[in-house]
């Protein structure tokens, strides 16, 4: 797989204004993830959980908890208890 690649405010994997999947998001007092995107072909590779992960951990990292505003990261922290306590549960 790809390296992830980070810009301020995304991760993304492939061409910086073409990517194959990326996921922004705004810091603020916390990380608010707002948008997910795998391209078709990609869909279903694990490549979005693979993003949020790195979210997870850049969160960690900055001492920040997350907001899912986008339903994708909503759906993969809840998924898994691994992501309790980085998370701001359900909007």
């Amino acid at each position: 797989m790809a390296a992830i690649k980070q810009e301020k405010g995304r991760f993304y994997l492939g061409d910086s204004e073409l990517p194959d999947a990326e996921v922004t998001f705004r810091e603020t007092d916390n990380i608010v993830i707002e948008h997910t995107m795998v391209v078709e072909d990609k869909q279903g590779s694990g490549i979005g959980t693979d993003l949020i992960d790195h979210v997870v951990a850049y969160a960690k990292e900055q001492g920040k908890q997350i907001v899912p505003v986008c339903t994708f990261a909503q759906e993969v922290l809840s998924s898994d208890k691994k992501y309790d306590g980085v998370w701001e549960g359900p909007l």
